[in-house]
């Protein structure tokens, strides 16, 4: 029980946070109109730079390189960042949960 409440407390919710969010991104609808998550156009700001980068990740997810490229450019960089952040996380959860192993105290 111990054991486990060491692994649970260093566990890097950023690790579970990325790719969840990548999961929500491939089963988001880039057509509908549901609401908005950009804080600026809740302030009532009208161009953002980042409008339509979750829209150029969810084609990315889908293999459609065009639509991505069309919806914004730095999707594909975008992806990339998330792609090695979480296996960066991984790597240093990894070495933790060995360390926590190796000395379990």
């Amino acid at each position: 029980m111990l054991a486990a409440t060491l692994y649970i407390k260093r566990f890097n919710i950023e690790l579970l946070i990325w790719p969840l969010a990548l999961v929500a991104l491939f089963f988001m609808d880039p057509h509908g109109s549901g609401p908005s998550l950009c804080p600026l156009k809740w302030l009532g700001i009208s161009w953002c730079p980042g409008c339509g980068l979750g829209h150029a990740l969810h084609y990315l997810l889908h293999g459609e390189l065009a639509a991505s490229w069309k919806s914004h450019p730095l999707g594909i960089l975008a992806l990339g960042v998330l792609g090695y952040r979480i296996f960066d996380l991984g790597k240093q959860q990894i070495k933790i949960f060995h360390h926590l192993k190796s000395n379990p105290t």
